[in-house]
């Protein structure tokens, strides 16, 4: 009988650490971007952009959301201007500008639990119309099922990021 345990034992030892050897073959990071065009200007998409107040009406990652802070320093977007909310337990959410360009702008998104999201958008004049870009680069952790997450990641967050854009869309249109 211990025989048979030490067997099964042994089977699931190498398998587990194949496993292991296995997912440190895929890539410690992924990124998922989408992009949109926007008739506009990009001096007018750029100030509904930077408008933190307005993300909720657009942002899947705030809509629904209630007791959203936007912490700002004037009527300009400056670094470390945060957006934050209270998650289902009680941790607070919070996206963070770190960086702010003529052509975009870059933020962290950071969610309790998880490790920090870098984040941004990059905005293209086109001729008529803005090409909108959002980004999101996720670090992973060495764990096997976190890796196999990251083959997925694209496919679970790209259709949120472009309904997201969609939004953002129709609301520069309403302007």
């Amino acid at each position: 009988m211990k025989r048979k345990y030490k067997g099964l034992l042994f089977v699931f030892l190498v398998l587990s650490g194949f496993m292991l050897l296995f997912s440190a073959l895929f890539p410690s990071q992924v990124m998922t971007s989408k992009w949109i065009m926007v008739a506009g200007q990009q001096k007018n998409v750029a100030s509904s952009l930077c408008d933190l107040h307005k993300w909720q009406d657009w942002n899947d990652l705030l809509v629904g959301k209630t007791d959203i802070t936007v912490d700002k320093k004037d009527s300009t977007l400056h670094i470390d201007d945060k957006i934050s909310w209270p998650s289902s337990n009680g941790d607070m959410s919070s996206i963070v500008i770190t960086s702010i360009q003529s052509d975009g702008i870059s933020l962290v998104i950071t969610k309790p639990g998880d490790l920090p999201i870098q984040s941004g958008f990059s905005l293209t004049q086109r001729e008529d119309s803005v090409q909108v870009v959002w980004f999101i680069v996720e670090r992973l952790r060495w764990y096997p099922w976190e890796k196999i997450y990251g083959m997925m990641a694209s496919d679970m967050k790209g259709p949120a990021l472009q309904h997201s854009l969609e939004m953002f869309k129709e609301q520069v249109a309403q302007q």
